[in-house]
């Protein structure tokens, strides 16, 4: 079964599936699926220029690469797990996690759960605002920030207090939805508006805006319907869009300091085209090179992925057969004293509703 991996100008998307959905599938594609690309010329919405952003000139020997066994994250076992309560209409569940806590928010709900990495829920947080759409940990805050309608918050968990960011300035009316975040040392990037609008990176702790792009410059306007996920590991910003006509799922990767394109490429799978708040592919870092990716709800065919942007391996591996109801919803990352990477995942079953948290440490 070939997946479309490879993407250029002269190719254009498919979406094949499995014949034989039973089969435990392992792929590893040696060549790169990411072709090399750039962004289209940008005009910024800032109406005066915003300052440089001084590179991170880092020595590439440094970078961290830990081995992940995606065949035994994928079969979920030696993972803590956990139940999460169960309530109505939440079909898809924002995720992240520090090296002690794991941040739980509702797609349908104003009500966080916080809960420590055995398992045990802590408390319950209300949102001041009706659901969470995207949640990050940032450690030069200390805190958990909160993606929502109208509304970018922070929560500290020692002091157990939600303070709203204030400030934040929307040049377009449309930005009204913090859709997507993530958090790298004093950056922060935004994606806005269901993935049509903006993208922002914002300087902390003031929050204050240094970078801002298009959804047009970064969506491919005749392709592309809208962004998902954005995540970085400091050297790579990676985004999941959804493409219009095909409803496939795919990764590109941007300059972190130019947000230029610098790969373009791997599908990871086919929606049915519901709305992004349901439908999601979200990707998370595992390392300086290395991303995890999943296709979200319903999404077939119903895989892990885990991609290296610095040699373009590509490995997939289908859910075992016994769980091909059960969807791999969200994903993220965090590390603990001891550097061990900790890999929560969120995991629905779509014959019975039920929502697990699994933990590994690798």
């Amino acid at each position: 079964m070939n997946f479309d991996l490879l993407k250029n100008a002269t190719q254009h998307d498919r979406c094949e599936h499995l014949h034989d959905s039973g089969t435990n599938f392992d792929k590893t594609i040696p060549k790169s699926p990411l072709s090399n690309g750039t962004n289209r010329q940008s005009t910024s919405l800032i109406t005066t220029p915003p300052p440089p952003v001084k590179p991170r000139l880092r020595s590439t020997s440094t970078r961290v690469t830990r081995k992940i066994d995606l065949q035994q994250l994928n079969r979920c076992s030696q993972t803590c797990h956990f139940t999460l309560p169960n309530v109505e209409n939440e079909t898809w569940l924002a995720l992240a996690s520090s090296n002690e806590h794991v941040l739980v928010g509702g797609g349908n709900s104003n009500k966080l759960r916080l809960f420590d990495l055995q398992g045990k829920e802590l408390r319950e947080i209300e949102i001041k605002t009706f659901a969470a759409f995207d949640l990050a940990w940032s450690k030069s805050l200390n805190a958990f920030l909160i993606a929502g309608y109208d509304c970018l918050q922070m929560y500290n968990v020692e002091n157990n207090q939600l303070i709203p960011v204030e400030n934040l300035n929307f040049t377009n009316k449309k930005d009204n939805y913090f859709w997507s975040i993530a958090c790298h040392n004093n950056d922060l990037f935004v994606v806005l508006s269901d993935g049509l609008e903006s993208i922002w990176r914002l300087s902390l702790p003031n929050f204050e805006r240094k970078q801002t792009l298009s959804g047009g410059e970064i969506r491919e306007s005749d392709v592309d319907d809208r962004i998902s996920c954005i995540r970085t590991n400091g050297y790579l910003v990676g985004m999941t869009l959804r493409q219009r006509a095909t409803y496939q799922w795919r990764v590109d990767l941007f300059d972190y300091t130019t947000m230029t394109r610098t790969h373009r490429g791997l599908t990871i799978g086919c929606g049915n085209g519901s709305f992004n708040f349901i439908e999601r592919c979200m990707l998370t870092p595992v390392d300086d090179h290395q991303w995890l990716v999943i296709g979200g709800l319903q999404v077939k065919p119903n895989a892990l992925t885990l991609m290296d942007d610095r040699t373009g391996e590509v490995k997939q591996v289908l859910r075992p057969t016994s769980r091909q109801e059960e969807f791999i919803a969200n994903v993220c990352t965090s590390e603990n004293s001891k550097r061990e990477l900790i890999i929560n995942m969120m995991i629905i079953d779509n014959k019975s509703g039920e929502r697990q948290i699994h933990i590994v440490h690798q």
